[in-house]
């Protein structure tokens, strides 16, 4: 079950981030402190995982989306949930940057009907290339 994750969750998505992202685990504060931000809003999937948005005006930007399961369907089914969310708000598009080298990622958001807009070189602290992403949240 997916259940929308407010301030409350702030250990919760702690915790599941660093199972995730165990080389760049975000704190229970910083995830409290995203949240009290005007339109931050996150989803928590039972099944272990989490997408987390920001929305200002008609465009909102995935902050993060992570599972703790891989290959269970549990990031597309965060994603799916989200766009709805981000439909009935009324959002356009939405954004995201990811790994050039996360396949497993881009392989999801293709599937999803996401475009690479841009290239961001050298984003990552390891020198590593970002893709930024966008979708029309109209059509999933």
């Amino acid at each position: 079950m997916i259940i929308p994750a407010g301030l409350a969750y702030a250990p919760v998505l702690a915790a599941l981030h660093a199972q995730a992202f165990p080389h760049e685990p975000w704190s229970a504060d910083s995830f409290s402190t995203l949240l009290a931000q005007p339109g931050v809003v996150a989803l928590v999937d039972e099944r272990g995982g989490f997408l987390v948005l920001r929305l200002v005006l008609d465009e909102a930007e995935i902050l993060t989306l992570g599972v703790t399961r891989k290959r269970e369907g549990i990031a597309t089914d965060l994603l799916k949930e989200g766009i709805e969310l981000l439909r009935r708000r009324d959002v356009a598009i939405v954004h995201l940057e990811v790994a050039a080298s996360n396949v497993a990622a881009r392989v999801l958001y293709e599937k999803a009907g996401f475009t690479q807009s841009g290239l961001r070189r050298r984003y990552y602290p390891d020198g590593s290339d970002a893709l930024t992403l966008v979708k029309e949240v109209a059509a999933f």
